[in-house]
């Protein structure tokens, strides 16, 4: 379905569908006033998204799903940095809460989710040992089911 809507749409149509589910949640745990608040983020992101996607730049061709190997790297680099600013950051507020002797099992779970995710990152994209190199634009990057 993505592939038949236009790419300067996408990221702001998946923002306005993921804003419209947390107004929803929000009016029904807080009801109507809620909006006032969520309103403005929620029509106000993915209009920002829309007119941004259509500029030539970086950031433009990753709202719009159309990077090259560079842009690609990048935003590769940008979501490692993005996973270790949240890693820290559950690891932080685990100790605050432990300190504080607040509730921790919802850090506990963010904390486990941290452990998780680092540990299947590790499985999926560890060095195989067959002494191929699978970087990004090695001959062995991709392999055929022949190999």
């Amino acid at each position: 379905m993505m592939r038949s809507i236009p790419p300067r749409l996408r990221t702001p149509l998946i923002t306005l569908v993921g804003g419209a589910v947390c107004a929803a949640v929000a009016v029904a745990a807080y009801g109507w006033g809620s909006l006032l608040h969520l309103g403005p983020v929620t029509i106000l992101g993915p209009a920002l998204y829309y007119v941004w996607g259509g500029r030539n730049s970086d950031s433009a061709a990753m709202i719009r799903y159309q990077v090259d190997e560079r842009q690609a790297y990048r935003q590769l680099k940008i979501l490692a940095l993005v996973g270790r600013v949240m890693g820290g950051g559950a690891v932080v507020a685990y100790l605050v809460a432990f300190a504080a002797k607040a509730t921790l099992w919802p850090f506990a779970i963010f904390l486990a989710l941290f452990g998780v995710a680092t540990l299947a990152g590790w499985v999926i994209y560890r060095e195989r040992g067959d002494g191929r190199d699978d970087s990004p634009g090695s001959p062995h990057s991709w392999l055929t089911s022949g190999q």
